[in-house]
């Protein structure tokens, strides 16, 4: 396809005569421009000191859908065009950070966009008085649980031949963000997409199953390899002798994914060595669950085991013996992802309640919002969060790429735990001593978003990290 569009020359690039700018420097989306009449700025999009040179108009072409090819443009190589979706190619009117899960932001993908709609929509039936009463009972959220059920959302990370949707974490991280986004928090993001291929998925996606994920000991902590929990072959399978904590959902789980020590640490080379998976029935005599009161997220159960003597059949093992940790391995960066997205949708709802109770809060005869003091910290958050926000992203897309490096997905944990955090905080300051009522739901988002600062790694261990990893320096610990 080939347009005529009419064009001159400015200071900054070409002006077309709908009024945008094809920058020298930069692409933009022709598609896409806005009229003159339909932006409040002189050139159509946000450049304000775009003017004219007396230079006669020229005209050029544009050919095909992505490839611009103008004469007057000093550069050898064809710009290429981006695509930005209606309504948000120019500076924002409103103000989006108190919008109720808006989708605006530009740089999501055509299917991140389609998950954040449909999530919305979903989550738009549970208010934030639902989530502060199951809270308040110690109630599993199972209604909305069976809503993300019934619409395929639990398996969206799945291949199709295990009944999933097989779209990737990025669009994962979309979904988890969005939950938590709504006033869910961590609550709600218990609800974590299955991105595990196990066979048997399918009464997980659909609802009829749940199933927990056993890692974490009490002796061992962040220190994995050194695992004590042991599984010896018996004459048909297994049996499992050892203890798990921090286990989310026990309760109420038919399944667990459970990482155990098939062969001592001394029988093998290397401490990565020797641990294997299995995938069995949890609510069995052998098992003692025993559910452990904490500080926030009280709805969702989290448990210490103890078992003995646990038969497991042969079936129930995962992958081959002694391979467990390899196959965890990779799975750990796209948890790091999931959950620092998590986060990130905690610090915008904490955000979005500042902004809109600063707003509508009078002292003085003014709105506490017009303050400098209170302004600015909500300022700063938002740019925090988002810049973080740029990180998880990136980072899951290069997970979903096939980049098997920790530093951008540990990364993004951290800088989104610590962004959510801050902005929880601030969002309670702001509020005053209502900030410390239940009533206006910040204290609750405070008290979970210390969920990612811990879990599922340290702030220091994730510093350990980059400064071994990253920077070169020599091990601290």
């Amino acid at each position: 396809m080939t347009r005529q569009l009419r064009g001159g020359s400015s200071r900054n690039g070409l002006i077309l005569a709908n009024g945008g700018v094809l920058s020298y420097q930069h692409s933009i989306c022709l598609s896409s421009l806005p009229q003159r009449n339909e932006s409040p700025y002189p050139n159509g999009n946000g450049l304000e000191q775009a003017e004219p040179d007396s230079i006669a108009p020229v005209n050029f072409e544009v050919k095909g859908p992505a490839t611009i090819e103008a004469p007057r443009i000093p550069r050898f190589l064809p710009l290429k065009v981006s695509r930005v979706p209606r309504g948000i190619r120019s500076r924002s009117l409103h103000a989006r950070a108190t919008e109720f899960l808006q989708s605006q932001d530009p740089d999501l993908s055509e299917s991140q966009r389609t998950v954040r709609e449909a999530i919305s929509k979903i989550c738009s039936d549970f208010p934030d008085s639902y989530w502060a009463q199951i809270d308040e009972s110690h109630q599993f959220p199972t209604e909305l649980y069976e809503a993300l059920a019934r619409r395929g959302w639990l398996g969206i990370c799945l291949p199709q031949r295990y009944g999933g949707s097989e779209l990737g974490i990025s669009e994962a991280a979309v979904m988890m963000q969005t939950i938590a986004e709504s006033g869910a928090g961590m609550t709600g993001a218990s609800m974590e997409p299955r991105s595990r291929k196990i066979a048997g998925s399918l009464p997980l996606i659909a609802g009829r199953q749940r199933a927990c994920f056993g890692v974490t000991e009490p002796n061992t902590g962040l220190d994995t390899l050194q695992l004590q929990a042991t599984a010896r072959r018996s004459r048909d399978g297994y049996v499992l002798s050892g203890q798990k904590v921090w286990i989310s959902t026990a309760q109420r789980a038919d399944k667990i994914l459970i990482l155990v020590r098939t062969t001592p640490r001394d029988r093998v080379k290397k401490p990565s060595q020797g641990l294997s998976l299995f995938y069995t029935d949890l609510q069995v005599p052998e098992v003692q669950i025993t559910e452990i009161p904490k500080m926030g997220r009280a709805a969702v159960d989290t448990n210490s085991l103890f078992f003995d003597n646990w038969h497991v059949s042969m079936e129930d093992r995962v992958g081959e013996e002694n391979e467990g940790f390899r196959m965890i391995l990779h799975g750990m960066n796209a948890e790091r992802i999931l959950i620092g997205a998590e986060a990130l949708g905690l610090g915008f709802a904490a955000l979005r309640r500042a902004a809109l109770y600063s707003n509508n809060r009078h002292v003085f005869g003014r709105p506490i919002g017009q303050n400098q003091g209170i302004q600015h910290p909500l300022a700063d958050s938002w740019m925090k969060l988002e810049a973080a926000r740029m990180m998880i992203y990136q980072a899951a897309r290069l997970y979903d790429q096939g980049y098997t490096g920790g530093e951008y997905a540990n990364a993004g944990k951290y800088l989104a735990a610590e962004a959510a955090f801050e902005g929880c905080e601030r969002a309670i300051l702001t509020h005053g001593g209502m900030g410390y009522a239940k009533e206006y739901h910040v204290e609750r988002y405070l008290r979970e978003v210390f969920i990612p600062r811990i879990a599922p790694v340290s702030r220091e261990m994730i510093l350990n990290y980059i400064g071994e990893r990253v920077l070169g320096l020599p091990r601290s610990y």
